[in-house]
């Protein structure tokens, strides 16, 4: 933004005498002043505004942050009395329009009247300058106190306005052309009976446009939702003086009072009509929480603490009030205000440290003593921090590597997968406005970029893989809602060939990656059951081996999956590899049982030696391990201290489990008795399974 240092004082008239020392308070303040011009007409400055602070793009509201400075308060200029229209109030028929209001007066004949120049000049320094006097007015006001206005022809409109989202197909000459321009369907506009006369808070038409044969004038006031403002001016591609104040979030309190401001201006410059009706009329929108009044608590103790120095409790009011914020003591507390958060500032202060910054530039950040705040010891790591490291170091002793992945991509590569239809994999969280349209899906699986991820190692002839990521997964639940999951995956390919002799290698298979997973469990003091078949199974499970996957459950829920990925899926990657191994898990089902394994002590050793016996059986595909050991568990005549697979061997159709028992040993137990319960657990899992093809090897 560019503005006369001279007209600057002129609402600011506390600034330094020297130019540069007028700088140097500016960007004390904040405003960063980027270049100083000498022209015929004055001093010229170019500041570089702040992204979130709408309310520097006037004069007065740069006066208004210089007033706090100087503890010296901004009044708003000289407004109009309005009264109450009589004819019918525009018309408000969507949210994005948050106020909406109009003011009539009439023009007098002749050229009497003009604009001055130092406005003139102010105006042509950002390109606002047209000629027209009603247009220049509501271009001066929107410079000056910073509310956006746009003036109609009232004669050339047909009917009351309204305010509605555009439709397929409509057309509008927009100010800076000449041909039809298409409107995009569901931008925010205003129209007449016969179509589009403005897009809201970007720009005007033609059809409706102020001329110099103007007599009846309508002055639009209004407040558009910054969003909405935004997604217009980048769909139109014009980013107007007007776009630029409202995506940052104008001030509600000024829509009448911007249309007041142009009717005083109008009437001071002489172009007002003797008898010209100054009215008012202002339709209702519904209320938006964004705009609804707030107090922020000022704790004074720790605003000191927070700077290190002892402020004034009624400098810090006086200044405070400066910047437009209304400020109270605390009815109950001594060392507390309560600042009401003006309008100009609704969409940028929210919590007491935007206070602590605001006192901050009123101060001079540069006149607080370089301390370092005190600090204490820390504190301890949470379970969610212990577990994710728990994790993490397993990982990394088995060799993988984490990775980081995007959190979209395209429709294009998702169907690489082959997802059947009717899956829930198909349905995504999708951006409308993506800049790139490779990256508007959010991702509901990890499976897609870990494939890619194989592929990328392969095309530069790596022979092995092993990855991992802590990421988040967004599922849709329905068209107005989906759900963010926090996943755990990893991927392992190839053969590794660290440690084998001869040159020979590992290769990775369902049972490597079991021992990985069950590993991850034992260290945040865990365990996984494994289960082919569940009520609820992963979305991802169809696009994974059906034999060679199983699904990962804790306490009965399930947290994931692992296994190998079909064939089928990874074809469409033409990966040079015999297998491709993947789990994904919700690694915060294990924060609690990390929690309850750290607080328990560990185990004394036992005073005797576990009695151990060990037992093989086949069992067919489709029976799991861990049904088995249950079985074994529940009907051991003895006291059982574990029972798990320390074997398996697969020759042919034989797929032969090795299972160890270990029964507890007060010293009394005799052999006769452990054999014979063996025996008993032995014709158990037979009877309770033979029909199913198990078998004693």
């Amino acid at each position: 933004m560019r503005v006369s240092l001279s007209l600057l004082r002129h609402y600011r008239p506390q600034l330094p005498a020297s130019t540069r020392s007028a700088c140097e308070v500016l960007e004390d303040v904040g405003i960063e002043v980027k270049r100083l011009q000498e022209t015929p007409r004055g001093e010229v400055l170019t500041l570089e505004l702040l992204a979130n602070r709408g309310d520097h793009h006037c004069y007065a509201g740069i006066a208004r942050e210089l007033g706090g400075r100087f503890e010296v308060p901004t009044p708003l200029p000289p407004q109009a009395t309005l009264t109450a229209d009589e004819a019918p109030a525009p018309v408000v028929d969507t949210p994005t329009c948050l106020a909406f209001g109009v003011a009539r007066c009439t023009l007098a004949d002749g050229d009497g009247s003009r604009l001055p120049e130092e406005w003139a000049e102010a105006l042509r320094l950002n390109d606002e300058y047209t000629g027209l006097l009603a247009v220049d007015a509501g271009n001066t006001v929107g410079r000056e106190i910073g509310q956006p206005l746009h003036v109609y022809d009232a004669d050339r409109l047909v009917g009351p306005l309204r305010v509605r989202l555009s439709e397929e197909g409509e057309t509008a000459r927009l100010l800076d052309g000449d041909e039809p321009v298409p409107i995009p369907a569901g931008l925010t506009v205003v129209a007449d009976d016969e179509g589009i006369v403005a897009v809201a808070g970007v720009m005007g038409t033609r059809r409706a446009a102020v001329t110099d044969s103007t007599r009846h004038l309508l002055v639009e006031s209004a407040l558009f939702d910054p969003v909405a403002v935004r997604r217009a001016a980048r769909a139109l591609q014009r980013q107007t003086a007007a776009a630029t104040r409202f995506e940052r979030g104008a001030d509600p309190t000024l829509v009448r009072v911007g249309a007041a401001r142009a009717v005083a201006l109008l009437d001071e410059w002489g172009a007002l009509a003797p008898d010209s009706p100054r009215t008012w009329a202002e339709s209702a929108c519904p209320p938006d929480a964004r705009l609804a009044p707030r107090e922020i608590r000022l704790d004074l103790d720790s605003l000191d603490t927070y700077y290190a120095v002892p402020f004034d409790p009624a400098a810090v009011e006086r200044r405070l009030t400066c910047l437009g914020f209304s400020v109270r003591k605390d009815d109950e507390e001594d060392r507390v205000l309560r600042a009401g958060v003006p309008g100009h500032r609704l969409w940028d202060v929210f919590n007491p440290e935007c206070l602590y910054e605001e006192i901050g530039r009123m101060w001079s950040f540069d006149s607080f003593p370089a301390v370092l705040p005190e600090a204490g010891g820390g504190k301890a790591p949470t379970p969610r921090q212990r577990t994710r490291v728990a994790l993490e170091q397993v990982l990394v002793g088995y060799g993988f590597f984490e990775v980081v992945t995007d959190g979209f991509y395209s429709r294009t590569a998702h169907e690489r997968l082959g997802v059947p239809a009717g899956s829930s994999l198909t349905r995504h969280v999708e951006l409308r406005n993506a800049i790139d349209r490779n990256f508007s899906l959010l991702k509901n699986n990890a499976l897609l970029q870990g494939l890619d991820i194989a592929d990328y190692n392969q095309r530069r002839s790596l022979t092995c893989g092993k990855y991992f990521e802590f990421t988040h997964l967004f599922e849709a639940v329905d068209t107005d809602d989906h759900r963010e999951r926090p996943v755990l995956w990893g991927m392992l390919w190839g053969e590794e060939t660290y440690g084998a002799w001869q040159g020979g290698g590992q290769g990775f298979d369902f049972w490597y990656l079991k021992g990985v997973l069950e590993e991850m469990a034992h260290a945040c003091g865990s365990r996984f059951a494994f289960a082919r078949t569940v009520d609820e199974p992963s979305p991802v499970a169809e696009l994974m081996h059906p034999t060679r996957s199983a699904h990962l459950l804790v306490d009965g829920r399930v947290a994931g999956l692992c296994g190998e990925v079909h064939p089928s899926v990874t074809a469409n990657w033409k990966l040079r590899t015999d297998r491709v191994l993947y789990f994904e898990l919700d690694w915060t089902a294990l924060i609690a049982a990390f929690g309850t394994a750290t607080a328990e002590p560990v185990d004394d050793m036992p005073e005797h030696p576990l009695l151990r016996r060990d037992v093989a059986f086949h069992l067919p595909v489709g029976l799991t391990a861990d049904e088995v050991r249950e079985e074994m568990e529940a009907v051991s005549p003895l006291e059982l201290a574990w029972s798990r697979v320390t074997d398996l061997y697969e020759n042919g159709d034989v797929r032969a489990h090795t299972f160890e028992l270990a029964f507890e040993n007060d010293n009394t137990i005799t052999a006769e008795q452990v054999n014979g319960a063996m025996s008993a657990i032995t014709s158990h899992v037979l009877d309770a399974f033979r029909k199913r093809g198990v078998y004693q090897r």
